[in-house]
């Protein structure tokens, strides 16, 4: 649609359609999966790994002069296809096992962190000091989450209270279930005490008795729970 009216075309997918992220991942497995199986890694002298989710990817070099030689080969390639790179939301950064220690090395910092489908990725090491990925929920979802949140709890308080709180756990339930990985805990956490709170606030407006508290919330969630947070995936060591 262009200013009010619908023009015919034979390019690209439709925009919210249906079809539209299935045509979009066939594509890109041509444009930039099977280029970079086929040519980019057996140009490159060490190690190199691809991680695409829809159109978020991660590439990952063993040396830094080939992470930005293929930066510019990228470049070249979607261009060929009408595609570009969003710069601003693109970077190249040291990561992994000896990162923290050339960085700490250097200048006495910490490596970067990145983000990649609601995760910021940390370098970090267990207690006996050796190197493991941090997963944490990342801020910027979080608070999505959390508006999202707020505004389902408000829409849903004219139903029953033990109602609400069943349909809350199947959301609470999903969350947990894709953001609990060890070392997450206190973000799962965060957003668990928000749900709390936001839902104390709303039964609060909702109670037509002022002397509503938290002693009688807390009876009502002895009857209807909230979901706790549970770490569902144990990181590996690498």
């Amino acid at each position: 649609m262009e200013q009010g009216k619908r023009i015919e075309s034979d390019k690209g997918t439709p925009q919210g359609g249906l079809i539209s992220p299935i045509l979009a991942n066939v594509y890109l497995h041509y444009v930039l999966d099977m280029w970079f199986e086929i040519k980019i890694k057996k140009q490159c002298e060490g190690e190199a790994y691809m991680i695409r989710y829809a159109d978020d990817t991660v590439y990952c070099f063993q040396y830094k002069e080939e992470a930005y030689k293929f930066y510019e080969a990228l470049k070249e390639r979607l261009a060929k296809f009408k595609l570009e790179i969003a710069e601003e939301k693109t970077r190249i950064i040291e990561f992994g096992r000896f990162a923290r220690r050339d960085v700490k090395n250097r200048n006495g910092g910490k490596p970067e962190t990145f983000d990649f489908l609601g995760f910021t990725h940390i370098c970090g090491k267990t207690k006996a000091g050796k190197f493991i990925v941090i997963h944490k929920t990342s801020s910027k979802k979080l608070k999505v989450k959390k508006q999202i949140a707020k505004a389902w709890i408000k829409e849903n308080m004219h139903e029953p209270v033990g109602e609400t709180i069943k349909k809350l756990n199947a959301k609470l339930n999903g969350h947990y279930r894709y953001y609990g990985i060890t070392y997450n805990g206190s973000k799962l956490t965060e957003f668990y005490r928000y749900i709390e709170r936001e839902l104390y606030c709303r039964l609060k407006e909702r109670s037509q008795k002022s002397k509503f508290n938290w002693d009688k919330y807390h009876k009502i969630l002895e009857i209807y729970p909230l979901v706790r947070p549970k770490i569902y995936v144990q990181t590996q060591l690498l």
